[in-house]
């Protein structure tokens, strides 16, 4: 198989993520007596340190935690730390689980560093102090709506910064899935996408087609056919014609698209054109 041109979350549409935040962040600031006592997470768990530092143990490796540093501690293993700093130790944490196509751990799928510097130390510090504002002006309260969107760009900088491009494993199955993806967004509109699929697939097509339900949740064909009426709703909604609709869909039959979007849509095309 062909290697990817760039990681692969790079690439994934972003309906294929799932971010589940369901604990408020810790902006905190520490002093001396700050410890965590053999812990075991049951999510995934990201420190990010402004200032101060920390010695952290997860099984049996060590990490030291630094100021513009971030350490992300995965579920299931055993964690302790301590501080080693002679002034403060200030960190956002939050824990969360990130998905992919509702089901799959995003980063079982990818090789990573558990700590890593933030490549833009200058964003993530504005962001921390945000975060810390925020949580003292509401005394400490769960704010999703404010946090998580700030936690995501200390997340999405993580990754970019922890991710082993070298170590990734093209012969996963994940990767055939998120390849299949990846060619159904550039070529939706081709009436050889399936033949071009099963080119990319070293399997056969109900094997193909299998793994393709088992990641996404969906089949195969149903999911370029909602690709391909995402892709005519947008042309209609912004003026279009029924037939323009289907030429961005790849239809070249006008009717055959209608019957198509009324099966998948629930109305035909004029229909929803009229209701907007």
């Amino acid at each position: 198989m062909p290697a990817l041109k760039q990681p692969f979350f790079k690439t994934i549409p972003y309906r294929h993520l799932t971010l589940d935040v369901t604990r408020t962040p810790y902006p905190q600031e520490n002093g001396d007596d700050w410890f965590i006592a053999d812990q075991t997470m049951t999510d995934y768990d990201l420190f990010v340190c402004e200032s101060g530092s920390a010695l952290f143990r997860i099984d049996n490796a060590e990490y030291h935690l630094q100021p513009d540093m971030a350490l992300l501690v995965p579920p299931g293993r055993l964690v302790s730390a301590s501080k080693t700093s002679l002034g403060p130790l200030r960190m956002v944490a939050q824990h969360f689980m990130l998905y992919l196509f509702d089901r799959t751990d995003f980063f079982s799928m990818l090789s990573y560093k558990l700590l890593t510097p933030y490549s833009n130390p200058e964003l993530c510090r504005r962001v921390c102090q945000e975060m810390h504002s925020i949580d003292s002006r509401l005394n400490h309260q769960y704010a999703p709506f404010e946090t998580t969107p700030l936690f995501m760009v200390l997340l999405k900088e993580f990754i970019q910064d922890a991710f082993m491009a070298e170590d990734f494993l093209e012969e996963r199955k994940s990767t055939l899935v998120l390849r299949l993806l990846q060619l159904i967004e550039r070529e939706y509109r081709n009436p050889r996408l399936l033949d071009r699929l099963m080119e990319t697939s070293s399997y056969g097509y109900s094997h193909t087609a299998n793994l393709f339900r088992q990641y996404t949740g969906q089949a195969m064909k149903s999911y370029i056919i909602e690709r391909r009426l995402e892709a005519s709703k947008a042309v209609i909604m912004q003026g279009g014609s029924v037939a323009d609709g289907a030429a961005a869909a790849g239809y070249e039959d006008a009717y055959y698209f209608s019957r198509i979007f009324r099966k998948y849509a629930g109305c035909p095309p004029r229909e929803f054109q009229n209701r907007i």
